[in-house]
């Protein structure tokens, strides 16, 4: 298959497409992403649980327009979300059942939506500025924001437990002979920390986060059993970060942070380390070629919202260096995240 033929397919299952359908098919996404967004947003996945039910009483339990609400539900039917039964009578299918109230599905369409479609539609104002086009229509720094508005904290939150739960079992199956203390750098919830404690008994743990998280990281931490084993430090990472651990944890810190900002991070805990201590990261690790990757869109995220990029290999190497780590290795999981340890130089 020649490269020009490799860029036509939406799939890797899916046929040679003709490159006006390939590009009128990307077009429309934000209309589905919007029609989705909607739907979750009125609890329509919510209301259909307990079974089908008529576009009548799920308008009036919605407060939608009875005829607007069915299109949007016809609309979505097309896309494998939602399904009529019959004219006007509509049910769950297993893609509208991720949308229900709780599910990290329904976060991430309720973000996406929301202030995400916002955002990426000033993606202009940062390509022809160099500027986060977040502060330009919020007046504000992204975790600002997040401070101000706490029920959008909560969905962000929800939304990168969402992004951790995937690798966070990957790092529990990791080898952590003879470390004791785990810190869990911008840890949110504490996912991670937990997952690895709970496969390493004798371990404790340390999670460094805002204080916005506390109550929701205890509940967690709690919830999992391993709240014995471990305590939340809340303050400012860029300030300094808790000292005495073995295994220094950061997943998906450094990429929100320009080079500046990440280097000053890393120095903080390059400074609260013993000379044995470890460094792991998980970041996405930018590859060369035209291949997909999650990184490449993540990185569009990372320009609009703010200051920080996903890095290349070399990239990484150099932010470490200037912080005065060494690179040791990377390991690339199947969840496209890599595993990137360090050590001090």
């Amino acid at each position: 298959m020649t490269a020009s033929e490799k860029t036509q397919r939406l799939s890797t299952n899916a046929p040679v497409m003709a490159p006006r359908r390939v590009l009128a098919q990307m077009l429309v996404g934000n209309q589905v992403q919007q029609a989705i967004y909607v739907a979750a947003k009125l609890g329509i996945a919510d209301l259909l649980k307990s079974g089908p039910k008529e576009i009548s009483e799920l308008a009036r339990a919605t407060g939608a327009h009875q005829d607007s609400l069915y299109r949007l539900l016809r609309a979505l039917t097309g896309f494998g979300v939602f399904s009529e039964l019959k004219p006007g009578c509509f049910e769950l299918t297993p893609v509208a059942a991720l949308l229900e109230t709780g599910t990290s599905s329904c976060a991430f369409a309720l973000w996406s939506g929301g202030v995400n479609y916002q955002v990426f539609g000033a993606l202009e104002y940062s390509v022809r500025t160099g500027k986060p086009a977040f502060e330009h229509l919020f007046g504000m720094e992204f975790f600002d924001f997040l401070h101000a508005n706490p029920e959008t904290g909560r969905l962000f939150d929800e939304l990168m437990s969402w992004h951790t739960e995937p690798v966070a079992a990957a790092l529990a199956a990791r080898d952590f002979t003879g470390a004791n203390i785990l810190v869990d750098v911008g840890g949110g919830r504490g996912e991670i920390m937990a997952a690895v404690l709970n496969a390493h008994p004798a371990m404790q743990g340390i999670l460094a986060d805002y204080p916005r998280v506390e109550q929701t990281a205890q509940r967690y931490l709690e919830s999992t059993g391993v709240a014995n084993r471990s305590r939340i430090v809340c303050g400012d990472i860029f300030e300094s970060v808790p000292a005495g651990g073995d295994v220094y944890l950061l997943k998906s810190v450094l990429h929100g942070l320009g080079d500046d900002q990440a280097q000053r991070v890393l120095a903080n805990c390059r400074q609260a380390m013993i000379d044995e201590a470890k460094l792991l990261m998980v970041e996405f690790v930018m590859p060369s070629g035209n291949d997909s990757f999650p990184g490449k869109l993540m990185d569009l995220l990372m320009m609009v919202g703010g200051p920080g990029r996903e890095r290349t290999e070399s990239e990484f190497r150099q932010l470490l260096a200037a912080a005065g780590f060494r690179l040791t290795h990377i390991e690339v999981t199947k969840y496209a995240y890599s595993l990137i340890e360090a050590e001090k130089a």
